[in-house]
Formats: C-alpha cells, sequence, structure tokens
C-alpha cells in the first residue's frame, strides 16, 4: 500500500506540473551549431516563439507551431520558468525513486502470453514491449505496452485494435497476458486533392511514400501531410489550410481526401532590423536566404536565421512579420537581435576530438584558458588565442602500465575572416606552438605550425576545406628522435578534403555514412647530421587518405547498430623511394589504440627502432609506415538508460614500402565494451583481445575513451 500511495502522489505531481509547463512555457526550435575540434562541443541556440498564437494576424514564427509533428523542440530555461524547471527535475526523480521501490519487490516476470495475434508472431510483439520475460516487473509497463502495440498495429494498417492486458502472481513469479482485437486490416486505395491550385495533383501526391494497395500506414499518412504543408508554407501559402477525410469502401478500402484552402500568396514588402548596437546591418543582410519582393518561405526564413545564429554575434534572433496597411498580402520582415559582447574570456573543460591523418581519431581530455574578441570594428572579423592543456589515459611506452598522462600543451592565436571573395566561406589563419610525446607523437616534439585554410558547406551534404600550411618540427638536442628523424623537419603543405556527411547524428550516429578524401601535397626538408656534417635532405611527395564509414539498424534487432569503417592511406613520392625515416615524423602512419585496432597499445603496430637514450635507458620508438589499411567492425547494443554494449572487430597495419605489403598481414583485436552516453559523448570502456598475437607480446589491452571508434 505504501508504495502504491507514493506511485500515485508521484504520478499526480508530475502531471500537474507538466499540464503547467505545456500550458505557460515557450518552446524552442534548436539548432545545434559546433564549436571547437571536429564538433565534439556543442552550442544551442534557437528562436523563441509563443506555442499559441493567432496566424492570421501575424505570421512571425507562428506558423512553425502548425506543422510541429516532424519537428524537435525543447524547452527554453529564461527566467520566468527557471522554477518550473527545478520543480519538474525534482518530481522526474521521485518518479524514478517511486519507480524504483517496484524493483526492490523481487517480483521477476516469468512468462508473458498473447491471445488473439492472428497475423503477428509472440516473439516479434515481444520485441516491442516494455516489459521482458525473466526481468524484474513493473506494472506500470503494462500500460507502456498497451500503446506499444497499439501503435504498432496501427502501422500495419490495423486501425481498430484494441489492446488490454492483465497478469497473475504465483508466489513471486508473474505471468502477463495481453488481449488483442486486431480488427480489420485497412488498404489504401487512392489519395485525392481538392481546392488545390498551386500544384498539380501528380505533385502532391509524389509527397507521400505510401503506394496504393499498401496497408493503410498513420505514419506515413501524417508524413505525407507535414511535406505537403511545407511545400505551401514554403511557397507563398502561409494562410493556406488543410483539412481530412477518410471513406470506407469493401469493408477495408480507405480512399483519403484531402481539401486544400490556399488563400492568399504572401509577399515581403520590406525588410526592418532591430536591436543591433556595434554589428553593422550588412552583416545580417548578407547572411540572408530571403530577399525583398520574394514570396514567403518558412524554410529560406528559417534557413536566414540559422545563418544568422552562426555567425557567433548573437545571443538571440527573433523575426516577426506583420501586414502592411491591413493588406495581409504584402508583409514586413523584422529581425530583432540581441548582440553578445564583442571581448570574452573563457575557460572550460571538455572532450577534444580530432580526425589526425597520421594516427586515425584522437580523443583528449582538454582544459581550456581563452580569450579573444569577435566583431573587429564592427565587421564580424574576429581574433583569439588560447592555451589547451590535454591529457589522455594510455601508456606512454610499449609494455609500460597505464596512466593519465600530459602528452600535450598547446598555445594558439586565430583569426577569422568570416567571408572569403564575398561568400559564406571563412577563411581562418591560425599559429600555434605544441610540445607533444608520447602517446600523441612517437616521442617528445616541439611544433610550430601557420596555417590558413577555407570551408565551405553545401546543401547537398558535401563540405570542402582547402588550405596552405607551414610546420616545423624540432625536438630537444638529446631527443631519442634525433636518431629517428634527424632533429628537424619543415614541412609545406597544400590541402584538399572533400567530405561528405549524411550521419544523422555526429556524437552518436544511428543510420547513414561519412565519406572523407584528404589530400596533401608536401614539400619537406630535414637535416641530417653523420660523422659531423649536417646536409640538407629534400622530400617532395603527395599523401592521400580515403575513408567511408556506415552506421545502420541491425538485421536481427532495429534498435541495434551495426557501424563499419573502412580506411586507405598512402604515399606518391616524385623522386623515388625513400628511406621511411627521411619522411617527416607528423607525416607518417601509425596504428594501434583506442580508435583504431582495439588490443594493442597506441602507436604499437608497425616496425620499431632500439634506441639508447643519454641515460643508457634502450626503449623501443615506433617507426611509421608510409602505407595503411584499417577495417572496423562494431555492433552497438542499447542496455539500459545511458549504457550501451559493444562488440567489436579490428583489423589493420601499416607498412614502410609498397612492395613490402602482403594483403592478408593484419593485425587483427576482437573485444566488448561499455559506453555510457553523456552530453559531450560517450565514454568507452572496452578491452581488445589480440586474434593473431605474436611471441612477446600481451593477450590484450584495457582502453578507454571519449566518443566512439569511429
Amino acid at each position: 500500500m505504501i508504495k502504491s500511495s507514493w506511485t500515485l502522489a508521484g504520478r499526480l505531481v508530475f502531471k500537474m506540473l507538466m499540464k503547467l509547463l505545456w500550458n505557460s512555457t515557450v518552446i524552442l526550435r534548436h539548432t545545434v551549431l559546433p564549436v571547437g575540434k571536429a564538433g565534439m562541443q556543442f552550442l544551442v541556440r534557437g528562436d523563441r516563439f509563443p506555442l499559441k498564437t493567432n496566424l492570421p494576424e501575424q505570421i512571425g514564427g507562428n506558423d512553425m507551431v502548425r506543422g510541429f509533428r516532424n519537428k524537435k523542440y525543447r524547452f527554453i530555461l529564461n527566467a520566468s520558468n527557471r522554477a518550473i524547471f527545478k520543480t519538474t527535475i525534482f518530481c522526474l526523480v521521485f518518479q524514478v525513486f517511486s519507480v524504483s521501490l517496484y524493483a526492490t519487490s523481487g517480483l521477476k516476470v516469468e512468462k508473458m502470453s498473447f491471445i488473439g495475434n492472428q497475423s503477428i508472431s509472440d516473439n516479434k510483439l515481444k520485441q516491442i514491449l516494455k516489459t521482458e520475460e525473466g526481468k524484474t516487473f513493473n506494472p506500470r509497463f503494462l500500460k507502456l505496452d498497451q500503446i506499444l502495440l497499439t501503435n504498432y498495429y496501427n502501422l500495419q494498417g490495423y486501425l481498430d485494435v484494441y489492446v488490454s492486458s492483465s497478469f497473475s502472481r504465483e508466489a513471486n513469479k508473474i505471468h502477463v497476458e495481453y488481449h488483442i482485437k486486431e480488427g480489420t486490416r485497412y488498404y489504401l486505395k487512392e489519395i485525392q486533392f481538392k481546392g488545390n491550385q498551386l500544384t498539380t495533383v501528380e505533385d502532391l501526391r509524389k509527397q507521400f511514400t505510401i503506394k496504393n494497395s499498401e496497408p493503410y500506414q498513420k505514419e506515413k499518412i501524417d508524413a505525407g501531410l507535414n511535406a505537403i504543408e511545407s511545400y505551401y508554407l514554403n511557397n507563398g501559402k502561409p494562410y493556406a489550410v488543410f483539412s481530412d477525410n477518410r471513406e470506407v469502401i469493401d469493408d477495408s478500402l480507405i480512399i483519403l481526401t484531402i481539401y486544400i484552402q490556399e488563400n492568399e500568396t504572401v509577399y515581403i514588402q520590406d525588410i526592418h532590423y532591430e536591436g543591433m548596437d556595434l554589428v553593422k546591418s550588412f552583416l545580417i543582410r548578407r547572411e540572408l536566404k530571403i530577399e525583398k519582393g520574394d514570396i514567403y518561405s518558412r524554410e529560406k526564413i528559417e534557413k536566414s536565421q540559422r545563418n544568422i545564429y552562426s555567425t557567433g554575434l548573437f545571443k538571440f534572433v527573433d523575426f516577426r512579420l506583420t501586414p502592411i496597411n491591413n493588406d495581409r498580402t504584402r508583409v514586413q520582415l523584422t529581425w530583432t537581435v540581441v548582440e553578445k559582447k564583442p571581448l570574452w574570456v573563457g575557460f572550460r573543460f571538455g572532450v577534444g576530438h580530432e580526425s589526425r591523418e597520421e594516427t586515425s581519431d584522437l580523443t583528449t581530455f582538454d582544459f581550456t584558458a581563452e580569450a579573444g574578441h569577435r566583431n573587429l570594428f564592427g565587421t564580424a572579423r574576429s581574433i583569439s588565442v588560447s592555451a589547451v592543456p590535454s591529457f589522455i589515459y594510455s601508456s606512454e611506452n610499449p609494455g609500460d602500465p597505464k596512466k593519465i598522462l600530459n602528452p600535450r600543451n598547446q598555445y594558439s592565436f586565430t583569426y577569422v575572416e568570416p567571408y572569403v571573395l564575398n561568400t559564406r566561406t571563412p577563411g581562418i589563419f591560425k599559429v600555434s606552438y605544441s610540445q607533444e610525446s608520447r602517446p600523441i607523437s612517437p616521442a617528445d616534439l616541439n611544433i610550430l605550425s601557420v596555417s590558413f585554410n577555407i570551408s565551405h558547406s553545401y546543401e547537398n551534404y558535401w563540405s570542402y576545406t582547402s588550405g596552405i600550411s607551414f610546420q616545423r618540427v624540432e625536438t630537444p638536442s638529446d631527443s631519442i628522435l634525433e636518431v629517428v628523424s634527424q632533429g628537424q623537419n619543415k614541412i609545406y603543405a597544400f590541402s584538399i578534403n572533400p567530405t561528405k556527411d549524411r550521419r544523422d547524428n555526429v556524437i552518436n550516429p544511428q543510420q547513414g555514412y561519412l565519406l572523407d578524401f584528404r589530400n596533401r601535397f608536401i614539400y619537406a626538408t630535414s637535416e641530417e647530421s653523420q660523422q659531423g656534417r649536417t646536409r640538407l635532405i629534400t622530400n617532395t611527395f603527395y599523401k592521400f587518405i580515403a575513408q567511408w564509414n556506415r552506421y545502420q539498424r541491425f538485421m536481427l534487432n532495429e534498435n541495434w547498430i551495426l557501424a563499419s569503417r573502412l580506411r586507405i592511406g598512402g604515399m606518391v613520392e616524385a623522386n623515388g623511394g625513400q628511406l621511411i625515416r627521411r619522411i617527416p615524423l607528423t607525416e607518417r602512419f601509425f596504428l594501434g589504440g583506442a580508435s583504431t585496432v582495439r588490443g594493442y597499445q597506441e602507436q604499437s603496430i608497425g616496425g620499431f627502432d632500439n634506441v639508447v637514450e643519454s641515460n643508457g635507458d634502450s626503449i623501443q620508438v615506433p617507426i611509421g609506415g608510409k602505407y595503411m589499411a584499417l577495417a572496423n567492425l562494431e555492433l552497438r547494443i542499447p542496455l539500459i538508460w545511458l549504457l550501451q554494449g559493444e562488440v567489436f572487430l579490428d583489423a589493420g597495419n601499416i607498412w614502410q614500402e609498397f612492395d613490402k605489403i602482403q594483403p592478408l598481414s593484419y593485425k587483427a583485436g576482437v573485444g566488448a565494451g561499455l559506453a555510457i552516453i553523456t552530453p559531450f559523448g560517450p565514454i568507452r570502456f572496452d578491452y581488445g583481445i589480440k586474434l593473431f598475437p605474436e611471441e612477446g607480446e600481451s593477450f590484450g589491452e584495457f582502453h578507454i575513451g571519449i566518443s566512439f571508434a569511429f
């Protein structure tokens, strides 16, 4: 009785707070803008608009509410509802606590049975339920199971399905029964349109993916209705009104009729700006995708809003459209902004994730101190300085125990020109000084880098990054790398990197793919010392990397994600094959570790130099290679709450010369891991086992990483 009372109280309070939130708060369409290394740190920005508005009187952000069925929203934490949010969090914790009372009862689900299901098997239905055989019984899940079953049947065309549930208890064992009345399965006969003048019936029908004679699936119908609604909103018809009617013939065939009242076409007659102080109006104007005289388009206005946010100059951007002289066909578009302070200082802890050409993905814990000016002379040009010490959990040398290391400290100055050649192509000039050690680099390095890069993204998911760079790589005079890389390298490079990214989520992808090509044309000089003499060695070569990542639902369980990656890289030397030691250290390939071949320590795959340090100690230093191949296969399995399991197979190798490549000479690792999903990316705990260990090699390795391996 006490358990039931606690649960009932939590449920009532939670419902009251959610109702209060729904009626009083504002909602936010959020735009995620990547910041920092490879987009692993994020800022969330968006547009505020009232939930309940009078559409004919003022358009503004209100028309977006009409198509909310396929949009994503989140609550704004402003001063007016912060207290409500805190109370809601308390109630959520209260609910979790009340649910946990059931978990301590010791009742287990021994059997689940279905009565009345004729078209769908028991095993298929069990896969979609929250309740599971052999797990702790929670009666609150039964209502959720009924909803899940009803929705699943609706998706198969059973619109009249009725589901109920009951359970019986014998000692600590529970038997759950689901009673299903499937009803008639409906099929789509045809879709008719009435009142359309803007476009043809054929074009409207193409907005629906469901075909005639297929089972009537409400989800596909709703997606088609949303697509039609968006089409009208993007073609000057914000006042369009839609309704639909279903007619059943021959007991199971549905004729869907969609009625469209198009109403007036709206034109943007004027554009005004409010709230600007230091920012010049042309900075907003050049970000707009809609101009005076254009027809109203929600898509163009929202794209303009995202562009304005992406400048980094504003902490708030809103718009409104008001009729001119009470004429609903002519409106004024007004942009209201709140500027950020131009000078800023920041301290933050985050996760750095960068895709390094020579060692694949690298993840570190970064502490950052930075300062800058985001709006020089009111032109959106920016400068910044930063100091970033990075930490990693790994071994410093092969065979050493793992510990927390500080393998890099980086200091940088950055200047950003937001518009190059009067296009939305930012140019970034950067000067940095980095002190690196193992396992990020094979040994101690001091690297001075100067670079200028431009990047441009297209709406077809392709993006291009290109640039020129100079690096001076030095090693201390008593460094072991005096033997490996002659102590100093100067590297001049031109790069161009096309990328196509169709992933649905950068941090935790569920579907899609990533296609990445990297091309570097390099001229390098090195100093070689022999018998007290120093001579200059030059090398010119082309370096390439091609990578394909794929993410898809696993065929046996659609909640599982099958991730795969294939990466190859190599070099083409202009003046014939050079010794590997005459290739700049920072341009060589290395493999092994948490993000490449698990089961092996960082950079441990490939050849080694046995080097005697000045103190007499002998250690092994990885040499790296000119050619690389890597393949990964990983199955990601949701467990409970924020936990995911992983089962993986990694294989790869590096070679120092092309004629040394052996297609079957791969180092392979297999293993499993556990990932905790966090706002800044998954935290992984993996253990990899070497499949074909050589004599003297360990059985396997334990890895800790931030973000998935790929």
